[in-house]
């Protein structure tokens, strides 16, 4: 598929660019023949001719924008390929309706197109399961003002900001959530592991391991009160609650908290470093 690709960019690496005069001619010679209530022989040949060439000359541009999307589209094992054929569907519907009387260049107006094109493209194949864009689109803001926010926002507050009814934002937030599928083929860990995420699911058939941890808990409660409390809410309690909220049950800045949980587990770690990785004999 490289070779494709190569061959592809040498191709369209041939194809002469237009001056200014020949965009404006060209669009005009299109404007006209989507604009014509007759469609008469010669003006059909000239605007398909003056289509083709607009279209053939920006073929770079195409892939411009796309390589812009290089990192996204090998998180999704996306083909460049194919999001250069996903904007180049974007670049003909730009050169259909240009307009060079309005005093924009060609390469504004075609960008926003090509970006729209290849960004829809990436939504409906970012999973194996294909949900409408506008369910994307609102899971992904979903997403963004959860993150922008310090404290935790209910689905009824999420749904206010975003202008929705609260149960619509329910099921698109479950259907994200349920459709989100990855492959056990999927190679994890780093360091040249070759490792899949299916070598990391346990056998049924394997011997099961129990533990109480009551070792854990001797050098727990080793730890000041106020490190205690903090480590229980932080991680003991279902949900996981954030530092603003922990912070705000015990009347302490979030920055507070922040410090008392980092030196618990710093004590932690020196603690049962000696425990876990016993010196060698």
């Amino acid at each position: 598929m490289a070779d494709a690709l190569g061959d592809y960019l040498k191709t369209i690496g041939r194809i002469p660019l237009l001056t200014d005069a020949e965009e404006v001619h060209l669009g005009s010679l299109v404007r006209e023949w989507q604009d014509a209530d007759e469609q008469t022989p010669s003006l059909v040949r000239r605007g398909r001719r003056a289509h083709a060439r607009m279209v053939n000359a920006n073929l770079r541009l195409v892939v411009t924008i796309v390589s812009r999307y290089a990192r996204r589209s090998q998180h999704l094992n996306q083909d460049s390929m194919d999001l250069i054929q996903a904007g180049n569907i974007g670049l003909i519907r730009a050169v259909e309706k240009f307009d060079p009387s309005r005093g924009y260049k060609f390469s504004t107006y075609g960008y926003w197109w090509i970006k729209q094109a290849v960004g829809r493209y990436l939504h409906e194949h970012s999973s194996s399961i294909r949900l409408p864009v506008s369910v994307t689109d609102l899971a992904v803001k979903a997403g963004q003002l959860q993150a922008a926010s310090e404290e935790s926002l209910s689905q009824a507050e999420l749904a206010s900001q975003l202008g929705q009814s609260e149960r619509r934002l329910r099921f698109v937030l479950h259907t994200a959530e349920r459709c989100h599928i990855q492959s056990l083929d999927q190679h994890v860990g780093s360091n040249g592991q070759d490792m899949t995420l299916i070598d990391t699911v346990a056998s049924v058939e394997g011997p099961t391991i129990h533990d109480d941890y009551q070792w854990m808990h001797t050098h727990i409660g080793k730890l000041e009160p106020l490190e205690r409390k903090v480590l229980r809410m932080r991680f003991a309690t279902d949900g996981k609650p954030s530092l603003a909220k922990v912070s705000v049950q015990l009347g302490l800045s979030k920055d507070k908290v922040q410090r008392i949980e980092r030196n618990a587990l710093s004590k932690l770690r020196r603690r049962l470093d000696p425990c876990l990785n016993p010196p060698a004999s």
